[in-house]
Formats: C-alpha cells, structure tokens, sequence
C-alpha cells in the first residue's frame, strides 16, 4: 500500500516511523544544538508529535540511576497507597528518579540538546512542571489509548514530555505504544471516562478504530542512552513488560512559562543551586514546590498533576480549543 507522509485519505496510511536523530559524542558533551538539529527536530515534532535523539545521554548516568532504582521497584509496587497508571493490574506505575544532588545529572533533568530545541519550539525561560518516572513491571494488561492532558486545551505545541528510558526499550519489555501523527487531530473532546471514571479519560473508541484503518499505531525500539520528546496531546499507551526486568522510564513535561501551568515539581532545598546552574546554563526553570530537608522519591506521585494553562486571557479562548467541525 502507498504510504503518504501527510496523507488523510482512509486508502493512504500516514507516516508510521518514529524518525530519530543521531547525537554525536561531541556535540552531547558541548550541549550544543546547531540550527540543522532544529530544524530536523522542529519539522518531525510538527509532523509525527514524537522525536528520538540517539546518544543524547550518557549511558554511566542511565546505569547509575538503574542499579539504584531497578530493585526498588517492585518494593514499591506494594505500597498500596503507590500510584498505578490506569489501575494496578496494567503493573504500570510512577516511579520518579532519586533526589539526591549527586544523581540529579544535568543531562537528564536540563538535558542541554533537549532544551535548546524546546526554546526554539516555545521562547525564552521553558518551564519544566513535572519530573517523574513511569516503570512497566511483568505484566499482562495493557494501558487504554490516551493522551496527558484531560482539559481543554490549545491546537498547537504548549506542553512536550521529555522520556528517558534507563535501558534498551523494544516491545518486548514494554516500550510505549504510539499513534504517530494523532496529536494534529487532538482536542478534549475525543475522550470518554474510563471504566466507572475512577482512573481518568481515554480516546473514544470510534476514534481509535478509524484511524487504525489509515494510521494503526506501533512500539518503536530505543537505545540505552535515548531521549524521547513527545507531544503530550500525543495518543499512547503503556504495554505489557513481557520480562523480569523493570522497564524503568523517567519523565519530564516542559512547557512555555507564558502557558502559566500550575503543577511544581517537588525538590529538596538543597537541590536549588543545582537547579539555578542549570537555568544559568541552558535556560530550563523549575516549577519547584522546595522543601528543607530530604524529599523520598519513591512518594512521589502524579495524583494531582495538571498540564493546563493559568493564563487568563488563553482560559477566555476555550471556543478555539476544539477542532471545527466537518
């Protein structure tokens, strides 16, 4: 069947690769962003919602962070106050990185490259409002198809998910499943309650099953040292882990500072020096809700996170948050 990049037609699929751009080990230690990256990544973000930068992060941090959080995952499956993605039986669950300074590595929470396309794609000063994890534990069920955001919302960019795979991800042992391209069509009134409503909204089935016919969505691999940027208006949804590993995943949200969202990231005081160099040095603020003394990272969770906008006069335009009618 005849592919087309942009294509509508039910008879012609989209484009279905997750497009990736190679990090070279000079450019990942320098932080630098050439405006060719840019424009790659600009371009594929607009287009399919979801890019991969290969050899973005140094692969000792990633296997740092894993040996630590690797066997505390299951422990933290039994805490039955712990969050779980869509209900414990999807074994799909928050599990946010350490916040000690010493394993807070500036390539994975201000990765440079990251940022500097996210300040093309947004202005001056992103904010990041979300920093977290998502682990997929042995399992059998799967997550619904969804997006991360379950208010109205605008049409373009204003909110992009930063994920960090400590490991080789391929379906497998659970990487992501996405629908390339849905972010362009993606409005708050293509969800529906889930179950009796207790675990959030998810894409209306219809929806779903037509653009199966014309776009199904896919599992992309990942390389240990992967970062992912993806649209949160993007549909996904969590697979089964089909290994004894832990698919360990970290998570960042970064949006405009015009956006005006809401939610903090909560971080220790002593963190904050940290966290202003890296403001000083890639430009990347923190929402941060501070706190003095230790902060547990395995009680963090994402119950009352919330992506939408504080900017007045953008809650006034809510009629221009829907798709026009056909």
């Amino acid at each position: 069947m005849t592919r087309s990049v942009n294509g509508r037609g039910n008879s012609l699929l989209h484009n279905q690769e997750v497009h990736s751009a190679f990090i070279s080990d000079e450019a990942r230690e320098s932080g630098t962003v050439s405006p060719e990256l840019i424009a790659e990544a600009v371009t594929y973000l607009h287009r399919d919602g979801i890019l991969v930068l290969e050899n973005a992060i140094k692969a000792d941090h990633l296997s740092e962070l894993e040996a630590l959080l690797g066997p505390e995952a299951e422990q933290i499956a039994r805490d039955p106050d712990h969050h779980f993605n869509f209900g414990k039986e999807t074994r799909n669950m928050d599990q946010a990185p350490p916040l000690i300074p010493e394993l807070m590595f500036m390539d994975v929470w201000a990765n440079p490259i990251a940022v500097g396309i996210l300040t093309a794609i947004f202005g001056p000063s992103p904010v990041c409002h979300y920093a977290n994890g998502n682990t997929a534990l042995k399992a059998k069920g799967r997550q619904p198809v969804h997006s991360d955001i379950e208010k109205p919302h605008p049409l373009y960019p204003f909110a992009y998910a930063i994920n960090i795979p400590l490991c080789d991800t391929s379906a497998e042992n659970g990487s992501t499943e996405v629908w390339v391209g849905s972010h362009r069509d993606s409005c708050v009134d293509q969800h529906t309650k889930y179950g009796a409503g207790e675990y959030g909204l998810t894409i209306r089935s219809e929806l779903l099953s037509a653009r199966r016919q014309r776009s199904p969505p896919i599992q992309p691999s990942t390389k240990k040292g992967s970062l992912i940027i993806r649209d949160i208006r993007l549909w996904h949804a969590g697979m089964p882990n089909k290994t004894d590993v832990p698919r360990i995943m970290l998570a960042f949200v970064v949006q405009p500072k015009w956006f005006q969202a809401p939610s903090k990231v909560l971080l220790p005081l002593k963190a904050k020096p940290l966290v202003e160099r890296w403001r000083t040095e890639t430009g990347l603020e923190y929402a941060a809700q501070w706190v003095d003394g230790d902060v547990d990272h395995r009680k963090v969770n994402s119950d009352e996170v919330d992506f939408s906008t504080g900017n007045v006069r953008l809650l006034g335009m809510e009629e221009l948050m829907h798709q026009p009618a056909e």
